[in-house]
């Protein structure tokens, strides 16, 4: 209670409020399952990517057509959407960043139960943010941060986002002072298996899209690692009784995935090689009524463990205190 009451004017600050105030273009010949690859000897999928500019002067922005299959689809791929350059140069920015041992092997869970299990996940993450990594600055980082939150704007309440045709009903406001976001580095064997990112209860519910962008150069079906995204019914598992529904993404540099953080759940399947990628949720704000709801699921703890988030801006939603 003691935390609580120091943070309370900060996130009075960040949110206006008091918590105690109530391109994948995907066609298949299969109509009945039009996201089906898991027998790929009986449909095939013709993948359409989209390219997006490669100028930073010009700024990447998200174009109508793939906010129009976000909002339809509650995912989209886009190719090409980070230069080449850039790319290279976070490379290097991960190199020097492991080098100087500040990646962490990862861990799973939200609040506390974020644990160390790798049978679920073997990766390594650090954690990036223009309030992060100050005692190493990055030319490259600074764009990408620039290049992401453009990503942000572009989403946040956009009408396409809420059209009559979209699962992504009710888009809300982003918070640019939440957004999430981390490097993800999964060595040979690497893997993180079926999850979602945004789960009810926890203080992970403020997450609305999530944002996958892949920083591997040359990468090639050998060395798998594909995102595999499922369609079918289930959360964290297969529902029993259906069929395998899913899509692989290819971790190609430069790729950018954005899909909805409740919708979709997903997976990293088994890495032959090294696997780098840019990884991130925009957040929208609190609200009275995720105080009310978190209450009522599970007491005072959670009720304070939002608003440590929504405090402490991003120490990542999964390793917040109890």
């Amino acid at each position: 209670m003691v935390l609580f009451l120091r943070i309370l004017p900060l996130i009075a600050a960040v949110h206006g409020f008091l918590p105690s105030s109530h391109n994948l273009k995907a066609t298949t010949t299969k109509p009945s399952s039009p996201a089906f690859l898991g027998r790929p000897s009986e449909f095939k999928h013709e993948l359409q990517l989209s390219a997006a500019s490669s100028s930073l002067g010009n700024m990447q922005r998200i174009a109508a057509s793939d906010l129009d299959q976000l909002a339809k689809k509650g995912f989209v791929v886009i190719d090409d959407f980070l230069p080449a350059d850039l790319q290279n140069e976070l490379r290097q920015d991960v190199s020097n960043l492991r080098s100087k041992s500040k990646f962490n092997v990862a861990k799973i869970g939200q609040d506390s139960t974020n644990n160390l299990n790798q049978d679920i996940r073997v990766a390594e993450t650090c954690f990036i943010g223009t309030e992060k990594l100050q005692d190493c600055p990055s030319a490259a980082r600074d764009s990408l941060y620039e290049v992401l939150d453009q990503v942000r704007a572009d989403l946040s309440q956009n009408p396409i986002l809420d059209s009559p045709n979209a699962v992504t009903k009710g888009t809300p406001a982003l918070d640019s002072n939440l957004s999430e976001l981390l490097f993800a580095f999964y060595p040979k064997g690497g893997f993180y298996r079926r999850h979602r990112d945004a789960i009810p209860g926890s203080a992970s519910v403020l997450r609305s899209y999530s944002l996958l962008l892949y920083l591997n150069e040359g990468w090639t079906p050998e060395q798998a690692g594909q995102l595999r995204m499922h369609m079918d019914s289930g959360g964290d598992f297969l529902p029993e009784g259906e069929d395998p529904n899913f899509i692989d993404v290819e971790p190609r540099g430069g790729t950018l995935v954005l899909f909805k953080s409740d919708m979709v759940p997903h997976e990293v399947l088994d890495t032959n090689a090294e696997r780098l990628a840019i990884v991130g949720w925009y957040n929208r704000g609190v609200t009275a009524s995720d105080i009310a709801n978190l209450s009522e699921d599970g007491g005072k703890t959670q009720v304070l463990l939002l608003a440590v988030a929504a405090a402490l801006v991003t120490v990542g939603v999964v390793s917040l205190l109890t």
